[in-house]
């Protein structure tokens, strides 16, 4: 699988893209090739540490890893093993929701839209299910106004949002 592959606050070597190709095989043989829509991982180098996160979009489903070390490689280790174990779970996850049997899914009931309506577009997405950390992850990573998921934690339909004054709220849905 292509990875784009950026660095910012120090120099990449080719030996650094050799050890970090090498050690993203151990996440390519996880993943499939068709499964996926884009690979990013970006390096940074902060007054200390090494800051690697890597992007990956899964069909719609965004993984976000990001781990620190103040050695490159080790960072490179951490981050390829969180990698694989995350997309592992996302996987999982996925699968699972696809074999729920029609008999536990809940009816929905919509109702027909009148001819003047002024919605324009209707479109159906997955609600993502994750804790609260890797929600405000994604929704900083997509520079989206909003993000709506159901928190793992409180199993909760929750929102994240852009404030007027920048800074992100929280809307916890509750029955």
């Amino acid at each position: 699988m292509d990875y784009k592959f950026t660095v910012r606050g120090f120099d990449s070597s080719p030996a650094v893209e050799q050890y970090l190709a090498k050690r993203l095989e151990k996440v390519d043989r996880v993943l499939r090739d068709s499964d996926v829509v884009s690979a990013e991982i970006k390096a940074e180098k902060d007054a200390v540490n090494y800051v690697l996160k890597a992007n990956i979009n899964l069909r719609g489903t965004i993984v976000v890893v990001q781990e620190k070390d103040p050695d490159l490689y080790a960072a490179i280790d951490k981050m390829s093993d969180a990698l694989e174990k995350k997309i592992k779970k996302t996987k999982s996850t996925i699968r699972e929701k696809h074999r729920t049997p029609v008999e536990k899914m809940p009816e929905m009931a919509v109702a027909p839209l009148e001819e003047e309506s002024d919605i324009s577009e209707t479109k159906r997405i997955p609600l993502s299910i994750m804790p609260l950390e890797e929600a405000m992850l994604q929704f900083k990573t997509m520079k989206r106004q909003f993000f709506v998921f159901r928190n793992s934690d409180t199993n909760e339909i929750n929102m994240l949002y852009t404030r007027k004054d920048g800074k992100i709220g929280l809307f916890e849905f509750v029955d």
